[in-house]
């Protein structure tokens, strides 16, 4: 997810300069700066000096080795954004120095190119100038939404693991497609522009994507014929107990 976002900030314009990182594998941050268009800091201090904004991109079983090394680094001035699925402003607020200005943020993937959607809270210590600050920053990533830190497993559930889902139901589309007698390409074309199309039109905010399902699903009709197994098949009921195994991770997490 810190390359989907360093990417996507590069595509939007930031400049080399202004994009910093620093990995422990130095090997793969160089060709991916190099790549992509960022710095890539030889420590971890060279990375925070003069930083405005520092995002923790690290895996949260990771994190607080990394908490620890910031500490003495960290400046009251600086806003610090985690993006570490499930783990709460609390568990950052003790290892860091307790003014810390902390956001907890939640992007996806589609970000890279623009289309994301990233959902953060505010910690304790943040205020509208770090709210301000941090959607400038995610802006260019796509969408943001301001939840309740409470929300966040959730929405980790829903849009944070999301992308996956969409593309495992492309998948078995492209996949039903070709065993249909479709071709690769044409399956995967018809399969990616559905997708696109649909949610276009539900972003497009005039109908409920249940106006839609029903405008499209003549009685009798084969969209009907489709939709009867998908619910015989008990798909909403596992589309619950899928974001619900999602939140119940993240939460497990949290907890580290």
């Amino acid at each position: 997810m810190g390359e989907a976002m360093l990417r996507g900030l590069a595509k939007a314009g930031h400049s080399k300069e202004s994009l910093r990182a620093f990995d422990l594998r130095a090997g793969r941050l160089e060709a991916l700066a190099s790549e992509a268009g960022f710095t890539a800091a030889g420590s971890l201090a060279q990375a925070l000096d003069g930083a405005d904004i520092i995002v923790l991109a690290v895996k949260p079983q990771s994190l607080d080795e990394l908490l620890g090394a910031l500490r003495p680094l960290v400046r009251s001035a600086q806003t610090v954004v985690s993006i570490a699925a499930g783990v709460r402003l609390q568990r950052l607020s003790s290892a860091l120095a307790p003014a810390t200005p902390l956001v907890r943020v939640m992007p996806n993937t589609p970000g890279l190119i623009g289309q994301g959607i990233s959902a953060y809270c505010l910690g304790p210590s943040a205020g509208e100038a770090q709210a301000s600050q941090v959607e400038a920053l995610l802006r260019p990533l796509g969408k943001v939404l301001r939840v309740r830190e409470e929300d966040m497993d959730a929405v980790t559930a829903l849009s944070g693991s999301g992308p996956a889902y969409v593309f495992l139901f492309m998948e078995a589309l492209q996949a039903s497609g070709e065993s249909l007698g479709l071709s690769p390409e044409a399956a995967s074309l018809l399969a990616g522009q559905t997708l696109a199309g649909a949610a276009a039109m539900i972003l497009a905010g005039e109908k409920s994507p249940a106006d839609l399902r029903i405008a499209v699903t003549s009685p009798g009709g084969t969209t009907a014929a489709a939709l009867k197994v998908f619910e015989d098949g008990g798909f909403r009921a596992l589309v619950a107990k899928a974001l619900r195994a999602a939140r119940d991770r993240s939460q497990e997490l949290g907890r580290g």
